[in-house]
């Protein structure tokens, strides 16, 4: 799952075919762990964009966009608009903007979208989050995902066992051999 995940990074990464929107929002699932309603209530608000780079404010502290991720966020700020039929969309605040005006985009058909360019969402967060708990903290991990601290802690249970046994697993297979 992992492999898996790691190629559909890269494809929403250099892949220009595929709606810049839907690359946003998948590569904030697969690298940040994020759920998919909460993707879908982001607003610009929280996205800063400076000559320094592009911040996206998740948790209590802002997440540094690295590149080309950030290339890709910015092509996403510069949509103004949203994708209802009638009336205004140009001035709504939300980063992925539904199909009525001034409404985000339903966690419903964010999760369609997501499907048709091959991105699960739930497995593709759990796996995103257990990779972060394994590189980060709890307390790093909360604050910088927005997530309680007591949910942090138990990913990074999750996340210290499952490489335990993985572990094991290996060490049990290269004994097995001889």
């Amino acid at each position: 799952e992992e492999d898996r995940r790691w190629e559909l990074v890269r494809s929403l990464l250099h892949d220009e075919s595929r709606a810049v929107e839907d690359r946003v929002a998948g590569l904030l699932v697969l690298l940040y762990g994020q759920p998919l309603a909460r993707i879908a209530r982001l607003t610009r608000d929280q996205v800063t964009d400076s000559p320094d780079g592009v911040t996206l404010l998740l948790g209590t502290m802002p997440v540094e966009m690295p590149g080309p991720l950030d290339h890709i966020v910015r092509q996403h700020l510069a949509r103004r608009h949203g994708r209802a039929a009638v009336g205004r969309t140009s001035d709504h605040p939300w980063l992925f903007p539904g199909g009525a005006p001034g409404h985000p985009i339903s966690t419903a058909q964010l999760k369609v979208r997501l499907a048709a360019v091959g991105i699960p969402g739930r497995s593709g967060r759990n796996t995103a989050l257990m990779d972060l708990a394994v590189k980060l903290p709890p307390v790093a991990l909360a604050r910088m995902l927005g997530i309680h601290i007591s949910t942090a802690g138990t990913w990074a249970e999750r996340a210290r066992g499952s490489h335990a046994a993985y572990a094991a697993q290996v060490s049990r297979r290269a004994f097995s051999k001889f």
